[in-house]
């Protein structure tokens, strides 16, 4: 057997972060945060753990009593996370999740960078304003919490939650109201409510797994019922266009896929834990590369709602 050599640089000075979840499948924030640290010289690491669900107390108070600079955190347990905390940024507590852990001394400290991602994803990458705008959002677990979030600051007029089940959606517009009376409405994730909710808005994000690798033929709602004036948004990004942004793109809508929020929230992540800009281009290459690389194999590679 021949053995392909690749060196590793790791000293006991070397920072460490790592991303949690279960199950984790094949992420692309390994490759992406490892390609950031090269690009800015730091000593520092980035690692996948898979936890199950009972061993996510043992392993964060480990990850903080050895020293690491965070870490991210995916489904199950970005809401669950929160009862392990000492602390919540004004980013968490708004959205009521967390994927992003700080260890600072004796302190953990959460934050969302999902939503500020996905806002400066649809800023820079879309060219679009939310202020005043309205938006369905598909899905109601720790993404889109984030997202709704970070979109309300940004003064998103108004909100529909379409859930599977819709008591979830109906929590999540509660806390939304909670902000504003009356600026969300919950429903159930259907044909008559979403063909109601797209008559108003201007936008739609699935913050939901459906129309990830490898169930690339689900989709978030029948595309049928969109309209050219509609800006089409998914936070899944493998594959990079899903079965509902190409079906919306042939009914002439924009459509904004899930890479850029992953590089943004991966990069105020990186800020978060460093106190450094990270290199975003270099980022997305590496995302890229890495996405390309599936193409060739099996991997699942998203971080929304898995329903999460």
């Amino acid at each position: 057997m021949t053995y392909q050599k690749r060196e590793i640089p790791v000293s006991v000075d070397t920072r460490i972060a790592a991303l949690i979840g279960w199950p984790l499948g094949h992420s692309a924030s390994p490759r992406m945060h490892n390609g950031a640290y090269a690009a800015m010289g730091l000593d520092a690491i980035y690692l996948p753990v898979s936890v199950e669900p009972g061993d996510m107390a043992a392993v964060v108070g480990a990850m903080a009593a050895m020293g690491y600079m965070g870490c991210n955190v995916t489904i199950p347990y970005k809401v669950k996370i929160m009862e392990l905390l000492d602390e919540l940024d004004p980013s968490a507590a708004g959205a009521g999740a967390v994927n992003t852990v700080l260890f600072k001394g004796d302190r953990r400290i959460g934050y969302n960078t999902d939503g500020t991602g996905f806002v400066r994803a649809l800023r820079e990458r879309a060219g679009f304003e939310p202020q005043g705008k309205r938006c369905l959002i598909v899905g109601a677990g720790g993404a889109a919490r984030g997202v709704a979030s970070a979109l309300a600051a940004a003064g998103c007029e108004k909100f529909y939650i379409a859930n599977r089940t819709a008591e979830k959606a109906g929590r999540l517009a509660a806390d939304l109201n909670s902000r504003r009376c009356g600026l969300a409405e919950a429903a159930a994730l259907d044909g008559r409510n979403i063909r109601l909710a797209l008559d108003s808005v201007d936008f739609v994000v699935n913050t939901t797994s459906l129309g990830m690798w490898p169930d690339i033929d689900a989709a978030a709602l029948d595309a049928a019922l969109l309209q050219p004036r509609h800006l089409v948004c998914d936070v899944v990004y493998n594959p990079r266009e899903t079965r509902l942004l190409r079906e919306a793109s042939s009914r002439g809508c924009r459509t904004l896929d899930g890479l850029w929020m992953l590089v943004y929230q991966g990069a105020e992540a990186v800020r978060i834990w460093t106190g450094e800009e990270p290199p975003v281009d270099t980022m997305a290459e590496s995302c890229e590369k890495f996405l390309a690389g599936l193409q060739k194999g099996p991997g699942d590679g998203a971080e929304p709602d898995r329903a999460a």
